[in-house]
């Protein structure tokens, strides 16, 4: 998952638009907890809609891709 595709999942899933900085944090964080993804990881960034400042945290084990062998 690269930054891009993180800013499009948190646009498209939870209505935040989050800078490339945050999105190469959430990378690392999901980096962190690779394995039995549990936990979570709080997010800063701007409403979509309306463009206030929001903070979310979001479910690793929601957000993580899932393997291939999950599917």
């Amino acid at each position: 998952m690269d930054v891009t595709q993180v800013q499009q999942r948190m646009l498209d899933a939870y209505g935040i638009r989050v800078e490339p900085e945050m999105g190469r944090y959430v990378i690392r964080r999901l980096q962190q907890h690779a394995g039995p993804t549990r936990g979570e990881v709080p997010v800063i960034g701007g409403d979509a809609r309306t463009g206030v400042p929001v903070r979310r945290l979001i479910d690793v084990a929601q957000f993580a891709p899932q393997s291939p062998a999950s599917i």
